[in-house]
């Protein structure tokens, strides 16, 4: 996925293992194209898919090792085809926005 997700973790126990998850979820009820630079409403988005999250490949890993670096999601790919086998996590194909939810206590964008 471009550009890729990084992120900087903290407040995690240094001695408990975690496994770091990414779900994508649709911004809002809307289908989006881009056109004279910049994203325009272009009607009412497509059901949706079912849900898959994108497992981060180091998981599961300590708390000490995700907060001393920065975690990124750059292996991520993004798929309209619901039967992928390779655990990439599925948007639809309506070209809505997406936006992400994390499920760790602390987390920041390093740029």
């Amino acid at each position: 996925m471009f550009p890729q997700m990084k992120f900087r973790v903290s407040g995690l126990d240094a001695k408990a293992k975690y496994i770091l998850l990414l779900d994508i979820v649709a911004a809002d009820d809307y289908r989006y194209k881009f056109h004279n630079s910049r994203w325009m409403v272009a009607g009412k988005a497509d059901p949706e898919m079912p849900k898959r999250m994108y497992i981060h490949p180091d998981s599961p890993s300590s708390g000490e090792q995700w907060m001393q670096k920065v975690v990124s999601f750059h292996k991520l790919k993004l798929t309209n085809n619901i039967s992928d086998k390779h655990g990439f996590t599925t948007k639809d194909g309506s070209n809505r926005k997406l936006g992400q939810t994390e499920s760790v206590q602390t987390i920041s964008n390093p740029e």
